[in-house]
């Protein structure tokens, strides 16, 4: 059974220095934070002695890391999943990365450490096939990682439903809106969806990134002003969330200078695209949040489970789009 010290000298640094990773303390670099968790996982070590005696036992405990809590989407997703540990008489231990990679893994050790059953995660780290143990139950979500069963929705024909009903609108020069995303993460899906389905009817689609991890869009008007600036003849947004779908109409609408009336679609299905009238493709989110937790329960309990549960979009149209009436 490995120790705090065999860390130490696979790592090649004090056991002190281990113990203040652990505990988060003191000015550690992230690289050897890095070393020390990639040596625990070698070693098989957790801290916690009485983890590792139970370490074979079904504890009631599971993990939920989301990158923020603050986004509706999230927040959504974890009541679902809240509700559903409950009524399975599970508990949940919920952990926020804030989009950190390195924070991500601290979290990811510390519920190992802490005897969790199992972990549930919305993983912002590219190479997460390199830290997970797949021994360990874990289930990702909207998140394709490699051995890791997983839980999303069909991203690709919402971004279809999005580029149909921009075009059903009447726009001729149509906009992917949204944060700039890798092919690991199923969200890239909804912008190729949308971008084929331009392709294929022969529209002059262009798109407009924003930082991968701005979900609420910090300088938003300057990118609409940048936005025009490059594509003025842009007359429909597909924005690839609701919260930036919302953000765009109320720029549009405190601006003259710029096109009024433009047709706006977004993606989520939460409940600020029905405050403000916005028609959005929408995800079963608290179903996301129901199976991939029944998911998790019956890899803790030794069940085979599918690789990857990919579950139906609807689209939902609202004031901000669709064929003029007559």
């Amino acid at each position: 059974m490995a120790t705090l010290k065999d860390v130490a000298n696979k790592v090649g640094v004090s056991i002190t220095t281990v113990s203040r990773v652990l505990n988060n303390r003191g000015a550690i670099s992230q690289k050897t934070k890095n070393k020390v968790f990639k040596a625990m996982k070698e070693l098989n070590y957790f801290p916690n002695e009485m983890a590792r005696s139970l370490s074979n036992k079904n504890s009631h405990l599971i993990g939920l890391i989301v990158p923020y809590i603050g986004h509706p989407f999230f927040g959504m997703l974890t009541d679902a999943i809240e509700e559903a540990c409950y009524l399975q008489e599970y508990k949940l231990l919920l952990c926020t990365s804030n989009g950190h990679p390195g924070r991500e893994k601290e979290l990811f050790y510390m519920l190992r450490a802490n005897n969790v059953a199992g972990v549930l995660v919305c993983s912002r780290i590219e190479d997460a096939e390199e830290y997970f143990d797949t021994d360990f139950p874990i289930v990702s979500i909207e998140r394709t990682i490699e051995n890791v069963p997983s839980v999303s929705c069909d991203n690709y024909k919402g971004g279809v439903f999005a580029a149909r009903e921009l075009m059903d609108s009447g726009c001729k020069h149509p906009l992917l809106f949204g944060n700039r995303t890798r092919e690991h993460l199923p969200a890239y899906l909804r912008y190729k969806g949308f971008c084929e389905e331009c392709e294929k009817a022969g529209v002059d689609y262009k798109k407009y990134y924003i930082e991968p991890e701005d979900l609420f869009g910090k300088v938003l008007p300057q990118n609409i002003e940048s936005l025009f600036r490059d594509y003025p003849n842009t007359d429909g947004i597909f924005a690839t969330s609701d919260v930036l779908a919302a953000r765009v109409i109320n720029i549009l609408g405190e601006n003259s200078a710029y096109p009024q009336n433009m047709k706006v679609v977004g993606f989520d299905g939460i409940d600020i695209s029905e405050y403000c009238n916005i028609s959005t493709v929408k995800q079963p989110i608290r179903e996301m949040g129901d199976l991939a937790t029944h998911v998790l329960t019956k890899r803790i309990n030794g069940v085979l489970v599918p690789e990857r549960s990919i579950l139906p979009v609807t689209f939902v149209r609202r004031k901000s789009s669709g064929p003029k009436k007559d």
